[in-house]
């Protein structure tokens, strides 16, 4: 064992040595991710349309929230060194799928396929409950946003071809 800084403790092994920059890696993702959906949200859905908040009112503000807030965490926040195993990838593994696949099925589609997939994996409650939830929350985003709000998510090429 090797000893660190203050009472940081740090395990050498080859296997858990690499993933150690990986907090910073997430971090500086973040940042991209959050310019990139501020930039769409910005360029192709509009921010201020017609004396109102736009379809890319809501993308503009958490992705520079997001990006922002990465930038604080990158620089400021201290490291702290601990082993990540592979498990630890899944959550960010499971939203690059599911931003992936919007594009194909849609933002609320892939939202709710999300959330039933998590529950059935990750919480493992039974599947009766992942559908419940999952359908919920879809029907929920859907008549919050696209039908209350008339926030103009992508419907995805599925959804485009069934139209």
């Amino acid at each position: 064992m090797v000893r660190g800084g203050g009472n940081m403790n740090i395990e050498k092994s080859p296997e858990k040595e690499s993933l150690s920059c990986l907090p910073g890696l997430v971090t500086i993702g973040i940042v991209l991710m959050g310019a990139a959906w501020a930039a769409l949200g910005y360029f192709k859905y509009g921010f201020w349309v017609n004396s109102g908040p736009g379809g890319g009112f809501f993308p503009v503000v958490a992705g520079l929230g997001a990006a922002v807030l990465g930038i604080y965490e990158f620089l400021f926040s201290p490291v702290k060194v601990k082993a990540v195993g592979i498990k630890g990838l899944w959550p960010a593994a499971a939203m690059a799928v599911t931003v992936a696949s919007i594009p194909l099925i849609g933002m609320v589609l892939a939202m709710a396929l999300f959330i039933v997939l998590w529950i059935l994996i990750v919480e493992r409650k039974s599947w009766y409950k992942a559908v419940l939830t999952g359908a919920g929350a879809g029907a929920a985003i859907y008549l919050v946003f696209s039908l209350w709000l008339k926030v103009p998510f992508p419907q995805g090429f599925f959804l485009e071809m069934i139209k």
